[in-house]
């Protein structure tokens, strides 16, 4: 009892202190205070007249139960202020449906934004705390903003306070939601993004948005209703049985956690035999999805997967599926999706899917079936949508990027094989290693067989006569001659961002993305990098390449200056280059960059490389005047 009662001062003590920090309505904090106060001067009067009050029958279970309404009272008072209204009732609760939301009368900031900042920001920003001196409750106050200003610049995200906030480092100590409360995740931030780019309006209607504007596809995605989830009546297989039916061709998996329904993938279409989806026969019962995109089908293979009765979904998009043979799937009592894009059917070929039980929705995307041939189609009961995708004889499209297949960016010897590919037929890739970017006539076109063997920046794009061009897609290549022995960093590394690997994490040959939280960047902002490379045999270089990731409103800037030293005795190095970076002078989108300092040929077994993060954040920078950061993922020597 003693403890407690002094505890319970102590802690009422440090509530006063922490109420003394901006930000706190006093009189939210009422309650909370006094309730504190009170559980304290219980438990000593409890204690004082311990001797009696023990001697009374049913006394000290009375006194218990009071104090533990006390303790929760006191405590919900105070979760109500730091983390919002009902915290330390919610997960005892039933969970609140939230609303079904009609895409038709919505509006953006209504049902998309303020929801967000409602669970991520307003158990800080709220009549009862208002860190910063921000409240988020109203409009008027969250165009008032706080003590730092407002919060958005309409039409410029990358100059939002919001936004910068959020996008600083979890670690740092103004980003926003503080380190151990719940994130934004990634369609939260871009549709805080896409809003403010927007014009931040309070009144914008979605269905008002154009049919391909991001925020409307957004609420596509976060408005669709949830279908119920289909309860199967039959029994799971066997673990053994999946298990052994997946190799690098076939993925066979549970449809979800807990569910005895599966669904099958198929894998690299030279591989694919007819025998290989026979052997699927084995949960036959369970399988309830099936994806052959791009396979090699013929009539028999079709007749195959008409022995699968519980399939629910098939995909045939981009297959040789031979169209007389689609007849043979009505076998399928359960069939509601079929994927037919980028296959040879015809327009006779799908009038028997009409007499299909229960098909509900055909893809047609990319085949001879126009919208035209299925308005032609008699369908009395309109039970099957068709789509065909967007077609428009006037309009001109913009081609999509191309994709990059190559997954390696360093070349440590034997060249790398360039691959791109585009998914329209008919396209041509124009690309350039240089950095500038590709034209429909002097850059060079890309053909099967072509090799990178040096660094340089690729950048790709596509075009099609009848079409915009695409934009450019943009990859780095780093070119590797000496990978280094050993590394040792001369400085602390930071305490966060250290890699997985230590100062290897520079020479493991692993490029990292533009996430620096994955663990294969190394982080500077207390201390200069310096990191000494060994070579036991005497190497003879001219170049050192600097691998970094830009991110302006993360505070992460090029470094202000690189440093290279060499030679044969690692107490006796001389500079044999320093270059300083040009910085940026405004926010714009993360991106990654090598820093290349080339000198004279030099032989040497030590290398060492000093990069020094920015001192001071310039004026135009939001946190101008901090300290930046430098983040470096590889070091590359040639």
């Amino acid at each position: 009892l003693l403890t407690t009662a002094l505890t319970a001062a102590l802690t009422a003590v440090m509530g006063f202190l922490l109420s003394k920090e901006e930000g706190y309505n006093p009189q939210a904090l009422w309650w909370h205070k006094w309730g504190g106060v009170a559980l304290s001067l219980f438990c000593f009067g409890w204690y004082a007249w311990r001797n009696n009050i023990h001697r009374k029958k049913y006394l000290p279970q009375l006194l218990a139960i009071g104090s533990f309404v006390l303790v929760i009272f006191t405590g919900h008072q105070g979760s109500n202020i730091t983390h919002g209204e009902n915290y330390l009732m919610a997960p005892v609760m039933p969970e609140k449906t939230k609303p079904s939301i009609d895409p038709a009368r919505a509006i953006v900031f209504t049902d998309m934004v303020q929801p967000i900042l409602e669970e991520k920001c307003m158990s800080c920003h709220s009549l009862k705390k208002a860190k910063g001196q921000l409240v988020m409750e109203t409009q008027a106050l969250l165009l008032k903003g706080g003590k730092h200003g407002s919060l958005w610049e309409s039409g410029r995200p990358e100059a939002s306070l919001l936004l910068q906030r959020v996008a600083l480092p979890e670690a740092e100590k103004k980003h926003m939601p503080p380190a151990g409360k719940p994130q934004l995740d990634e369609d939260e931030t871009a549709i805080l993004f896409h809003w403010i780019k927007s014009g931040a309006s309070f009144t914008q209607k979605l269905a008002d948005l154009p049919a391909r504007d991001t925020l409307r596809l957004l609420a596509q995605k976060m408005m669709s209703a949830t279908p119920e989830e289909e309860l199967y009546d039959f029994s799971a297989a066997a673990d053994k049985d999946i298990e052994k039916l997946n190799n690098t061709n076939r993925l066979v998996h549970p449809l979800a956690m807990g569910s005895p329904a599966l669904a099958a993938n198929f894998y690299n279409r030279q591989n694919y035999s007819t025998a290989s989806l026979k052997e699927l026969e084995a949960v036959k019962e369970q399988l309830v999805s099936l994806d052959m995109a791009y396979m090699p089908l013929t009539a028999a293979d079709v007749t195959a997967i008409a022995q699968f009765k519980q399939l629910r979904k098939l995909n045939l998009n981009f297959s040789t599926v031979p169209g007389s043979s689609l007849a043979t799937l009505q076998q399928l009592p359960l069939l509601s999706h079929l994927s037919l894009s980028g296959t040879s059917v015809s327009k006779k070929d799908i009038e028997v899917l009409t007499k299909f039980p229960k098909l509900q929705a055909v893809y047609l995307w990319n085949t001879p079936v126009n919208q035209q041939a299925i308005a032609s189609i008699p369908q009395p009961q309109k039970k099957i949508r068709f789509e065909t995708g967007f077609m428009n004889d006037t309009l001109l499209l913009k081609l999509n990027p191309p994709v990059l297949e190559t997954e390696e960016r360093i070349i440590n010897g034997a060249p790398i094989a360039l691959k791109l590919k585009h998914y329209i037929k008919g396209v041509s890739i124009r690309y350039t290693t240089d950095g500038s970017n590709p034209d429909s006539i002097h850059s060079s076109l890309y053909k099967e067989g072509v090799l990178i063997d040096n660094s340089g920046v690729l950048k790709a794009r596509a075009y099609k006569a009848g079409w915009i061009g695409s934009d450019s897609i943009v990859a780095t290549f780093y070119k590797n001659t000496f990978r280094a022995d050993s590394i040792r960093s001369l400085t602390p590394l930071d305490s966060v961002f250290k890699g997985v690997a230590g100062a290897k994490t520079l020479i493991n040959g692993e490029k990292g993305e533009s996430n620096y939280r994955n663990g294969k960047w190394l982080g500077f902002r207390r201390n200069k990098m310096e990191m000494l490379l060994h070579y036991p045999t005497p190497v003879t270089v001219s170049s050192v390449t600097l691998s970094s990731v830009i991110d302006i409103g993360g505070y992460i800037m090029p470094p202000a200056l690189i440093e290279v030293w060499g030679g044969n005795n690692e107490k006796a190095l001389k500079r044999l280059s320093r270059y300083i970076p040009e910085q940026p002078d405004s926010l714009r989108p993360t991106y990654m960059r090598g820093y290349d300092c080339n000198f004279s040929a030099t032989t040497v077994n030590y290398l060492k490389i000093v990069a020094v993060p920015v001192a001071k954040l310039p004026a135009w920078h939001p946190g101008k005047g901090q300290k930046g950061w430098l983040f470096t993922d590889e070091l590359f020597v040639n």
